[in-house]
């Protein structure tokens, strides 16, 4: 296969002739997707007869895109196709039974008319990790089982002693951008900051500099953003390194191939709740730990603790309101569908703390077209049906 193309295998139906039926899909750098079938019709020691080897069956699944995105576990192709003013997010769904359709599109404002041809999660490139060093588009889309899909985007920054990117939070119709000062600049330290996917969060990192957990369920809240700095962000294995998240709660480490399994840390999270002096940190740091981990009597007998010795210290907000309400909100969700989707469990609705060092602008986004097939229709019918009947039973 020539090295300008990318082949990854479709996930074969559980139960068929693997060796005898594969689909695969072929990226171009000519900036072309398309999908081909095999059959193999005879097989003797180390040789096969491909049937039709000369016009092997074919569809063309997208064209003129300039990135693209593979997720091998849900099998979902997402690409954009580059405009004057913005670009076109779409998304392809793959099915085992050898069909597939575009179930998402939506519009992003970045200019990508200058940029070289990106692909993510085919394969590790080092020539296309040197672009990305240079300063190309660096790019990534994350999905989340809670409903949350979000893009990360960054490009580097001509001013040296900062950053910027922007988290298009789609199932929101929210776009944050932030800036981030600095604490040091060095010429050898990385400065490409790498997203990675924690499910109820997304993570930005810059090894050596910072830690941004922002919250994809509620992101328009600011009290759940949660930016570590200096020692409190440092990941020892992930220091100067180029990584990718090609998995929920997963990082590659592109320079010497090795992968982890990546989460917060429920003692490291405590300690830092501890010893924090500022309100944006102590706050988000509760609500982090309040989600994110399950609600034990270990862990509300700590946080109790805590609220005790510090409650004369919280000058912005109540740490018993935000507790209580916080540990009812949690007891309610598995009793109540979808809870966690509609409701914050905040008090602090209009809270604007301000995190030192770093600018944030929001935007009102437009929510992605869906174009629903009429598999997905019956499915929705159902899932609506089921919410609406919990509902009522609510009431």
């Amino acid at each position: 296969v020539d090295s300008c193309i990318q082949v990854p295998f479709l996930y074969p139906v559980e139960g068929r002739n693997t060796s005898t039926e594969s689909r695969l899909l072929l990226v171009s750098e000519d900036k072309y997707i398309e999908q081909f079938d095999i059959h193999v019709v005879a097989e003797e020691e180390h040789k096969v007869v491909i049937q039709n080897s000369g016009q092997l069956p074919k569809i063309r699944v997208a064209d003129d895109l300039i990135w693209a995105q593979w997720d091998m576990v849900e099998q979902r192709l997402f690409y954009i196709v580059p405009k004057e003013s913005r670009s076109t997010l779409k998304c392809v769904q793959f099915y085992p039974d050898e069909n597939c359709n575009s179930i998402l599109e939506s519009h992003l404002d970045i200019s990508l008319n200058d940029t070289q041809f990106k692909l993510v999660n085919f394969g590790y490139d080092y020539y296309q990790d040197q672009a990305l060093a240079s300063g190309s588009l660096n790019l990534q889309v994350f999905t989340s089982k809670a409903g949350g899909l979000c893009v990360c985007c960054s490009l580097a920054s001509d001013t040296p002693d900062e950053v910027t990117y922007s988290m298009y939070f789609l199932h929101k119709g929210y776009n944050k951008t932030f800036t981030v000062s600095l604490e040091r600049t060095d010429s050898h330290q990385l400065k490409e900051v790498a997203f990675m996917n924690l499910d109820y969060y997304v993570a930005a990192y810059l090894p050596g500099q910072f830690l941004h957990l922002l919250n994809t369920q509620h992101p328009d809240r600011l009290c759940y953003s949660l930016f570590l700095t200096g020692e409190d962000a440092r990941i020892d294995i992930l220091q100067n390194c180029f990584i990718r998240s090609p998995l929920v709660s997963t990082v590659l480490d592109c320079h010497v191939g090795s992968m982890y399994t990546v989460s917060i840390s429920e003692s490291a999270l405590l300690q830092f709740l501890q010893k924090s002096k500022q309100d944006s940190e102590r706050l988000a740091a509760l609500h982090c730990a309040l989600l994110y981990f399950q609600h034990t009597e270990d862990l509300e007998m700590q946080i109790s603790w805590w609220i005790s010795e510090n409650l004369a210290t919280c000058h912005s907000f109540d740490p018993i309101q935000e507790f209580i309400i916080a540990s009812l909100y949690w007891r309610m969700c598995p009793e109540t569908h979808n809870l966690d989707k509609l409701l914050p469990y905040t008090s602090l609705l209009d809270w604007t703390g301000i995190i030192p060092g770093v600018t944030c602008a929001t935007y009102i986004i437009s929510l992605p077209v869906l174009e629903v097939s009429s598999r997905i229709k019956v499915h929705l019918y159902l899932q609506m049906r089921s919410i609406f009947s919990r509902g009522v039973g609510m009431c």
